[in-house]
């Protein structure tokens, strides 16, 4: 699933490309991809788009007169714009929802174009509908403060508050809203802390050490475009490449590149976990 820079990646390249242009008309080739909308996808016909943003691991897409999108791409969602000749020439069966776009430029020479939802797999939500009824939807009203904006002292103080094994609580997106699996294990490296150690017992200077872990490898992430592990591609097709740079993830039986040790998967929360036991010793 993409993660917080993948999310980021795709908010970066989208939002020059869709800012102040117009939606001329919606066309759902897939139902339960919009299942849950609390408007018609409709009703964004001939709304301007005025920004793109993210929220945790949802990208928000503002219109005028308070109406937008929340979009998550789950496991195989791909979002970007193709024009009507792609379209044309791919056939895939895999777009979910087109949003067709008002050309740049009025003329027979202009292309059409539109913003294009592809999910193999149909586990990706396209919402639509007012603001707040978007905000309000329960998927986002219950987000914890992103990953990226939270401060030092306030990741160590929720920290203190709860219980429970850090890696499952960094996975949590009520605590922190963008971690997932790959940069959670990734910032517990680097902090060198143990993904089960007890979140009430890690220190104040280990906290802020992993809140600082966790930026720094979340920002190199984002500057890489994203890790393209599976099934993730920008916008434009081509991959990230913050993969090249993983420590542990995905490197069971591999020498920590730190300290050679080799690397360790465990299941937290049923959920793969790759650790160096050399280096992130439990406290």
């Amino acid at each position: 699933m993409p993660e917080l820079p993948e999310v980021e990646s795709v908010v970066r390249a989208l939002a020059p490309a869709l800012t102040g242009r117009s939606i001329k008309s919606v066309e759902v080739r897939n139902t339960s991809t919009v299942a849950g909308s609390p408007g018609r996808p409709a009703a964004l016909a001939g709304r301007r788009i005025d920004s793109v943003a993210r929220r945790g691991k949802y990208i928000r897409i503002h219109c005028d007169r308070n109406l937008g999108l929340a979009i998550h791409l789950r496991m195989t969602g791909w979002l970007g714009v193709k024009t009507a000749m792609e379209l044309a020439a791919e056939a895939d069966p895999y777009v979910r929802v087109l949003f067709h776009l008002h050309p740049l430029k009025e003329g027979a020479a202009s292309q059409k174009e539109a913003l294009v939802f592809r999910d193999i797999r149909k586990f990706g939500r396209v919402w639509c509908g007012p603001d707040p009824a978007l905000d309000g939807l329960k998927a986002l009203a219950k987000l914890g403060p992103d990953a990226l904006a939270i401060e030092p002292a306030a990741f160590a103080e929720r920290l203190r508050a709860r219980r429970g094994r850090l890696k499952s609580l960094l996975l949590d997106q009520t605590f922190l809203a963008g971690l997932g699996n790959i940069y959670a294990d990734e910032a517990l490296h680097e902090a060198r802390v143990h993904p089960l150690q007890e979140a009430q017992r890690l220190s104040n200077a280990k906290a802020l050490a992993l809140h600082a872990a966790g930026k720094g490898v979340l920002e190199r992430a984002c500057a890489a475009g994203g890790s393209s592990i599976d099934d993730y591609l920008h916008p434009d097709g081509t991959p990230g490449w913050f993969q090249r740079e993983l420590k542990v993830y995905g490197r069971e039986g591999e020498p920590c590149r730190r300290c050679g040790a080799k690397v360790r998967r465990v299941v937290v929360g049923q959920r793969g976990t790759w650790f160096c036991p050399k280096c992130q010793r439990k406290g």
